[in-house]
Formats: structure tokens, C-alpha cells, sequence
């Protein structure tokens, strides 16, 4: 086994490999794309930076572990794409980590990786360098053949637009996997939508919108209502009308969402629309403690 930076003529090769571990429940990873072109530009991005942020394994020419840092650098942040194994689990995990670690020492304050209950190995690995449990959520599928739509008024929705920026700043959380600035770029993709919920010329409320797969699935990633709102029926106005447009305008057979375990005022809300349960998500973090220099003054 030899492990070697990520390049960009391993890319189409890597990004296969991923696509098909991210789909097993006992190796996946969250944040990592679910299309095999959208984690080839995932990882492509990698691949642009001075130091180092993505690692493969190889057995011969076989792809057999992965671990990528996806940076946010002004929150000295990462979030951990892996560690992948396909053999020798521990092994080539440890060994990813040991190449990656020097770029998370030099640039991270904090790292992140989250990943289902069944993935053991990233658990072990997670124990093995001292992660801490921060969240648990578990993830909500609706299919749309048991989708039925209630009469909201979807009226006071609009797309939000970039004279919006900083009303969507101001309702959404500054620990969220993306920042304002992202999700209102990749609101600009195709088949991806944000919508504002707008209160006498305000946007009190809104709700962010990714199709996962053509003709498929879709998730709804994040839905915020301005604390001052909540209990007028914003957030089921905002969530009728997203599934409303991804069953019928987008043609999608199921919509998931994610809703923290303490968080049961909005799991009892997306039960009422038909929403069940299909997987718990445990998402970990590590304080990272940077290593003394050493002296070299006598």
C-alpha cells in the first residue's frame, strides 16, 4: 500500500471509487457529494490549494482509502471527506490521518467528520483520536406517492435574491455547514432553489433546497424562521411549498431532511407532513491542539 497526494489525473477514478463507498451505509460519509460529478468537483477543488488536502490509498492501481479536509479557513475549520478504507480498515485510516494531520495542525482550529451508527471503522477512529459526540440527527425521507398536501397559503414566498443576503444572514447559523455566502451560491445551480418567506416586505423566514439526483431525490438542507416568527406557521408554509415543487414541478419521487434528536418541536412538524425516519446521523469534533515549536535560540 502506498498513499499519495491526490492528483488530478486520479480524479475521475477517485471520484467513482467514492461514489459508490458513500452509498454503502457501513462506509458513509456526510458532506461528501452524493453525484459522481459533483464529488469530482468536490475533490477537484482539493486539489487547488498550495498544501495538501486530499490523500488516496492505493493497492497497485486500486483505489483502496480516502480522506479529504474540506476547508473553511476563515472559521479555521474542517470538515473530514473520510477517512475511507475498502481493506485493512484501521490500517489505512491511520495512515491517512497521519498525512493529513500535519495540514490540520497548520491551518484548523477544529475538525469534524459525521458519519451513520453502521460506519464502525470511522467510530473507532473517531474514539481512537479523541473526537467528541457534539450532534446527533437523524435523517426524515418522504416519498411522494405519500405526500399529502395541505391547504397553505404559499403566497408570501418569493426566491430569494441577492439584495437578500443580509436578511438570509441574519436567520441563518453561524455553525452551519455553509455559510450564507455558499448556500446562496450554489442556490444559482440548476434544480437548486432558495426560497424567502416575506412579512410586510421582510423575509422573516427561509428555506434552502438541493436536488440530489435527477428525477429523484432531493433534500431539504436547511429551513429557518426568525425566532420572533415561529409558531405562525411559516416553516410548514415554506415546507408545503418545497415539496409541492420538488413532486410536482421537479418530478422527484422522495425529499429527505435532517432534524436534530432534542430539536422535537421541528421533528413533530415534519411527521405531520409525512416524513418517517431512515437514519441517525452522529457527528463528532476535535479541538485541535497545535504542537509547540521547538526552540532553537541558545
Amino acid at each position: 500500500m502506498i498513499i499519495r497526494e491526490l492528483e488530478v489525473k486520479d480524479l475521475h477514478t477517485v471520484a467513482e471509487w467514492l461514489f459508490h463507498m458513500n452509498e454503502q451505509d457501513d462506509h458513509f460519509v456526510a458532506w461528501l457529494a452524493s453525484d459522481p460529478n459533483e464529488i469530482f468537483e468536490q475533490i477537484w477543488t482539493l486539489t487547488q490549494f498550495h498544501d495538501p488536502l486530499a490523500f488516496v490509498a492505493w493497492e497497485g492501481e486500486d483505489v483502496i482509502g480516502f480522506l479529504g479536509l474540506l476547508p473553511f479557513f476563515d472559521q479555521k475549520l474542517c470538515r473530514l471527506l473520510g477517512p475511507f478504507a475498502l481493506q485493512n480498515e484501521d490500517d489505512v485510516i491511520e495512515k491517512l490521518w497521519d498525512k493529513a494531520s500535519l495540514t490540520v495542525m497548520l491551518h484548523f482550529d477544529m475538525a469534524k467528520v459525521a458519519c451513520f451508527q453502521s460506519n464502525e471503522a470511522l467510530l473507532h477512529f473517531a474514539k481512537r483520536h479523541e473526537f467528541e459526540l457534539y450532534n446527533v440527527e437523524k435523517t426524515l425521507a418522504l416519498h411522494k406517492h405519500t405526500f399529502e398536501p395541505l391547504s397553505e397559503d404559499n403566497s408570501p414566498i418569493v426566491d430569494v435574491l441577492e439584495d437578500d443576503a443580509e436578511a438570509i444572514d441574519r436567520l441563518h447559523p453561524s455553525a452551519a455547514y455553509y455559510t450564507t455566502q455558499e448556500m446562496m451560491r450554489l442556490a444559482r445551480e440548476p434544480d437548486n432553489f432558495l426560497w424567502g418567506y416575506q412579512k410586510d416586505g421582510e423575509i422573516v423566514g427561509y428555506l434552502y433546497f438541493e436536488t440530489i439526483t435527477d428525477g429523484n431525490e432531493g433534500e431539504v438542507c436547511f429551513l429557518n424562521v426568525a425566532s420572533t416568527e415561529q409558531g405562525e406557521g411559516i416553516g410548514s408554509c415554506l415546507l408545503e411549498y418545497a415539496l409541492h415543487y420538488a413532486f410536482y414541478a421537479l418530478g422527484l419521487t422522495c425529499v429527505t431532511i435532517s432534524v436534530r434528536t432534542q430539536n422535537q418541536k421541528a421533528e413533530k412538524l415534519y411527521l405531520q407532513f409525512g416524513f418517517r425516519e431512515i437514519n441517525t446521523i452522529f457527528a463528532y469534533q476535535k479541538e485541535i491542539r497545535k504542537a509547540p515549536l521547538p526552540n532553537t535560540f541558545h
